[in-house]
């Protein structure tokens, strides 16, 4: 008798597990263009066109679909850009692997905004604590993974020791949240290009 009345009970968690999905792609979409501060539930509602009680069913908080938003658009990074970077060979190659689908990622991604992180992160004072701490170890896994790879191009020959590794990672990102916001604000994938060889100058490819 408990099997049988197993399977409503996992196809109505498969469902609401599938609704979830869908709801944070939506709102990892949304704050890409408005902004991590304007997604609440209730702007989520009416962008979905859906009850405020539907969303909190899955979400009690602003702040608890803010952080649910951060991780969704976390994975979704991980999935696109951090696994097939890592195809590469370690070092130079996977840095400016990375580098390349991110600015592809601007144009042709799923976040209509450019870069998730990049639009939610622009006033990070305004973000309630867990919200900003979910924004910081998103940013500070990030420029480790970049760090990472400058430190393997160093034990190559790639990259010269004398470089400090954190500064260049630190200036790699700086180039791709310019190319981000010069997309965004002048429609011009010239911006993009110019990335792309900022980033082998700065490693030296």
């Amino acid at each position: 008798m408990a099997i049988a009345e197993s399977a409503p009970s996992d196809g109505r968690r498969l469902r609401g597990d599938r609704t979830r999905r869908a709801i944070l792609d939506a709102a990892a979409r949304l704050a890409s263009v408005e902004g991590l501060e304007g997604l609440s539930i209730g702007r989520l509602a009416d962008h979905l066109n859906i009850s405020k009680s539907g969303l909190y069913a899955h979400f009690r908080s602003k702040e608890a679909l803010q952080v649910a938003a951060i991780r969704t658009a976390d994975e979704i990074y991980t999935r696109d850009l951090v696994i097939p970077a890592m195809e590469s060979a370690p070092g130079r190659d996977r840095l400016i692997r990375f580098c390349d689908l991110f600015l592809d990622y601007i144009r042709d991604g799923p976040f209509p905004g450019g870069c998730f992180f990049i639009a939610s992160t622009i006033d990070p004072a305004r973000a309630r604590q867990p919200v900003r701490d979910a924004l910081a170890d998103v940013q500070s896994r990030l420029l480790g993974f970049f760090e990472e790879c400058v430190r393997e191009a160093q034990r190559s020959g790639q990259v010269s020791v004398q470089l400090d590794a954190r500064q260049m990672a630190f200036a790699v990102d700086g180039v791709l949240v310019g190319a981000d916001l010069n997309f965004l604000l002048f429609r011009d994938p010239g911006y993009l290009e110019l990335a792309r060889s900022e980033v082998r100058r700065l490693l030296g490819a």
